[in-house]
């Protein structure tokens, strides 16, 4: 019995041991059943990531093949640099003069589809001796192109190109810019009042424009629209304590050129009176800056008087609002009151300081706006193919010398010097031999100047701007030319 009870007790003990076992082996039994199926996992997972590697693989491969071609593609197309339809609108081109009419080849960021107006202008716009206009559609690269009559005679001539609202535009054109044009923006944008309803707030829209002023020549001219040069904008612009300053006056002997700025709103309309019977108007340009063109009269004890009147009919109606019907809200030592009247308007006396532009016999002048050119044939100063100065060329560049420190103000002057050639010889030599024939005409006239606030830049454009048809030993002579530019309104 005692032996009995021992076996039972050893039997009972011996599966107790062999369950405790079990229970510690158990996590590791476990682990090692699972890691076969890790092992068959993983070696799937490889295989789906080496299918997801491979297909990467192939289409870099359809890509590679495809490059070259695309690559060829735009070695032959042109890359485009400015974005259609950009808010900050460009326009360029240049103007050609051919027998009995004007042709401008334009350029644009305007969207395709957009109407743009060519303008032909001699003399004012009022009672202008010619007048001829088209209006044309911007194509599919920006690109639009112009035919206007020729008016055959050597009078002044203003050629404009202008995109605006005060016309036909389609849906599309309306609803990017706006239905006056008020989403355009940039260096080429003026306000503008429309053909009728007068000064009211929606008829005064913005438009862009560009312009050229030339004297027409027996040549095929080519001539290139240029962006306005805009000062800062005046801190106070709109301010009813209003000033004027007068930077520049001159005359070449056929008009009056006056030069100034005012912190008067964009589209303000300023008069000058010169004596009894001259005088002109204008409308503040963006930047408070204006110009002014009288006919020149010789006069002793003469002065100029520029007038603003907020209650003048030409005036829109924002400036009306901003500075009072009757010039109510104008305060400042420019202030007149009417003798007749309650109304008040601005009066401001420049005292006649206007200098003589002389330039030599055998250089063009030309003015327009706030840039003095002179224009100097390269004959007169170089042999061909050269960039030495001929001993007789001294004494024009000294002219002009004189007429730099003369006829301008000297401080602040900046003066920019502009080599061209006709297009004999490749682009890179032209390019080389333009800068350096205006470094050397810069060399002789620093000798000259005794004032050293004059600043003068120079640059060479070699063949790709002229002026006249390279098809004529005539026209080729006339490309050939240095162009001293004087910039008025940085100053």
């Amino acid at each position: 019995m005692k032996r009995t009870l021992i076996l039972i007790f050893i039997f009972l003990m011996s599966t107790l041991l062999l369950s405790g076992c079990g229970s510690i082996l158990k996590p590791f039994m476990g682990q090692a059943e699972k890691e076969p199926v890790e092992t068959v996992d993983k070696e799937g997972e490889e295989e789906e990531e080496q299918e997801v590697k491979e297909e990467p693989k192939e289409a870099k491969e359809e890509f590679e093949e495809v490059e070259p071609e695309a690559e060829k593609e735009q070695e032959e197309e042109p890359i485009q640099t400015v974005k259609l339809g950009d808010y900050e609108v460009y326009i360029g081109g240049e103007v050609v003069e051919e027998d009995g009419k004007i042709i401008i080849h334009g350029e644009s960021n305007l969207l395709p589809g957009a109407r743009v107006v060519g303008e032909v202008l001699v003399g004012e716009e009022e009672e202008s001796d010619f007048f001829s206009d088209t209006s044309e559609i911007v194509q599919d690269d920006g690109s639009f192109y112009m035919e206007l009559a020729h008016h055959d005679s050597n009078q002044e001539t203003q050629v404009s190109v202008k995109f605006h609202f005060d016309g036909q535009q389609d849906d599309n054109m309306i609803r990017h810019y706006g239905d006056r044009g008020q989403n355009l923006e940039g260096p080429y944008i003026y306000k503008h009042q429309g053909e009728v309803g007068g000064g009211k707030p929606q008829n005064i829209f913005k438009m862009a424009k560009v312009v050229t002023t030339f004297e027409p020549s027996g040549e095929k001219a080519i001539r290139h629209f240029k962006v306005a040069n805009w000062n800062p904008t005046p801190d106070d612009m709109g301010d009813t304590r209003v000033w004027i300053e007068v930077d520049e006056i001159n005359n070449d002997k056929e008009y009056f050129y006056l030069q100034g700025r005012s912190n008067l709103s964009e589209g303000a309309n300023i008069f000058v009176h010169y004596g009894s019977w001259r005088q002109d108007e204008t409308r503040v340009l963006p930047d408070g800056s204006f110009y002014l063109k009288i006919p020149y009269e010789y006069r002793e004890d003469t002065n100029f008087v520029i007038e603003f009147n907020p209650n003048h009919w030409s005036q829109w109606n924002e400036i009306e609002e901003r500075y009072g019907a009757e010039g109510q809200k104008l305060v400042g030592d420019l202030v007149v009151q009417d003798k007749y009247s309650d109304k008040q308007y601005i009066e401001k006396v420049v005292e006649e300081e206007s200098q003589l532009i002389d330039i030599p016999a055998n250089v063009e002048l030309e003015v327009e706006g706030s840039e003095v050119t002179m224009l100097v044939p390269d004959n007169i100063l170089f042999d061909y193919d050269k960039y030495d100065l001929k001993k007789e060329a001294q004494e024009t560049l000294n002219e002009i010398s004189q007429t730099l420190e003369s006829a301008f103000n000297k401080k602040d002057l900046d003066i920019l010097i502009i080599g061209h050639t006709d297009n004999t010889g490749s682009k890179e030599y032209n390019q080389e031999l333009s800068k350096q024939r205006a470094d050397e005409v810069k060399k002789h006239i620093e000798k000259q100047l005794k004032s050293k606030d004059m600043s003068i830049t120079t640059e060479g454009y070699g063949d790709s701007k002229p002026i006249a048809s390279n098809d004529t030993e005539e026209g080729q002579a006339k490309n050939r030319r240095v162009e001293i530019i004087i910039n008025l309104a940085d100053r």
